[in-house]
């Protein structure tokens, strides 16, 4: 894949953003997620076959261009608005921006562990995401579609109606691509689920002996358990 310019817009790997009004149709039959309260149990539990949904996500984004990432989940989650356990309910093509394809990811049995969600958009959780190329989307989407995890992540989330995070210092509004109706991740590193052997951020480049990169990645993978990563975000509420 070529590396990806995507700094102008903003948001690491210009992960998240979509067009309210070329594609708020898109998310008006979104899964609603309904309040819930997991269990360290739920948290924990490891689905092998989740790597079939993950993996690809991750390697697409070989190469591309981050910002920065948080220093660890503490700033993580003082840069978040909201922080959720949550699992994917659906998955569907958002848009194109530049030579980008975006998805928007709607999350199911959310759990708020952070934060609040966006009154506006009540119980909906949609996450856009970069995916890259825009050929095959639909073939693509339906393969990803095909195998929705079934474990829980922890999503460390921006609403894009707040336009601080999401704009570029100096950047021209016309570049904004933010949408309201969306959130995005504070960074691509900032997603975790949890793996055989501990904690993973399964849709993010790693370094390439396969060890985790330095920042958010780095700190979130020393947890043994998802659930710690949750206690640590509790703890570190704003």
């Amino acid at each position: 894949m070529n590396k990806m310019r995507l700094g102008i817009f903003g948001l690491a790997v210009g992960m998240l953003m979509t067009s309210a009004c070329l594609q708020g149709a898109n998310v008006k039959n979104s899964p609603v997620a309904e309040p819930t309260s997991v269990s360290a149990a739920e948290l924990d539990k490891n689905f092998a076959d989740d790597a079939k949904f993950y993996a690809p996500m991750a390697a697409r984004m070989e190469g591309a261009l981050m910002a920065r990432p948080p220093a660890d989940v503490s700033a993580a989650t003082q840069d978040a608005t909201v922080v959720v356990a949550a699992r994917i309910g659906d998955i569907k093509a958002q848009r194109v921006i530049g030579d980008i394809q975006t998805l928007a990811i709607s999350l199911t049995d959310v759990d708020v562990l952070s934060g609040e969600l966006e009154p506006s958009l009540g119980q909906q959780v949609n996450v856009e995401l970069a995916l890259g190329d825009p050929a095959d989307v639909g073939k693509n989407v339906n393969s990803f579609r095909a195998v929705l995890p079934k474990g829980y992540g922890i999503w460390f989330l921006r609403w894009q109606g707040d336009k601080k995070p999401v704009t570029k210092k100096g950047a021209s509004p016309s570049e904004d691509p933010a949408d309201s109706s969306l959130y995005a991740l504070v960074h691509r590193q900032s997603m975790f689920t949890q793996g055989r052997n501990g904690a993973v951020n399964p849709i993010a480049e790693h370094d390439h002996d396969g060890g985790s990169l330095p920042g958010l990645q780095a700190d979130g993978e020393r947890f043994s358990k998802l659930s710690e990563i949750a206690d640590k975000v509790r703890a570190s509420k704003k």
